[in-house]
């Protein structure tokens, strides 16, 4: 099995566990690091907020199932954790959540001969997302395909302007 189909099996066994539980999934990982396979299971509460007991319950009770399951064909390292601040923002609902809030974007690929935005969330659709960018100091449209990758802006949340 490759990496992104033993993703796919690990979100469809860990989703009602979650579920159970009262929380949301926030992104899964399985990559190769120097201290061997990682599987990363990033999750928190739809209000936020995840206590290091909650990562335990969820682990012990994925832990068990992948035991059982044994889709993962070699032996990796479970880590079950907040996304933090700085969680990556996936999609409409993400967004959504962080109206208001500066995100750093980064492209694909050029839009207008741009790849890195910096802006706060104005509005979202189904498309893609409208940040008031401050380079330009105007509204960009970036649709969610075109998004490589998106973050709060952490310096943002805590300056004193």
């Amino acid at each position: 099995m490759e990496e992104r189909e033993i993703v796919e099996r690990v979100r469809e066994l860990l989703l009602p566990i979650l579920e159970e539980g009262g929380f949301e999934l926030v992104d899964i990982e399985f990559v190769r690091e120097p201290i061997g396979w990682v599987l990363r299971i990033y999750a928190d509460r739809p209000q936020g907020g995840i206590t290091i007991s909650d990562c335990q319950w969820i682990s012990e009770r994925i832990g068990t199932l992948l035991d059982v399951e044994d889709i993962i064909p070699h032996s990796y390292n479970l880590e079950v954790s907040s996304p933090g601040l700085d969680r990556p923002l996936k999609g409409q609902k993400d967004f959504e959540k962080h109206k208001g809030i500066v995100v750093k974007v980064k492209t694909t690929e050029p839009l207008d001969n741009q790849r890195n935005f910096k802006g706060e969330v104005i509005s979202t659709s189904k498309e893609g997302v409208v940040i008031h960018d401050v380079s330009r100091n105007a509204e960009v449209e970036i649709p969610y395909e075109k998004i490589k990758s998106a973050r709060v802006d952490i310096d943002s949340l805590f300056s004193k302007e």
